[in-house]
């Protein structure tokens, strides 16, 4: 596990605590997880500047 997934779980985790509905279903916080660590990686990794030829 690297420094993104670690960070993505703690993010993930946050947001759960906060959640006073219904119980999430498992899929559901797999799901959450998947999109923090989406934007977690979108956001801090460098974008890449493709030439026009």
């Amino acid at each position: 596990m690297n420094e993104d997934h670690i960070i993505a779980a703690i993010l993930t985790a946050g947001l759960l605590a906060q959640n006073k509905e219904e119980p999430l279903q498992p899929m559901d916080v797999v799901r959450l997880y998947g999109l923090c660590l989406t934007e977690l990686l979108e956001s801090t990794r460098a974008k890449r500047e493709f030439e026009n030829k």
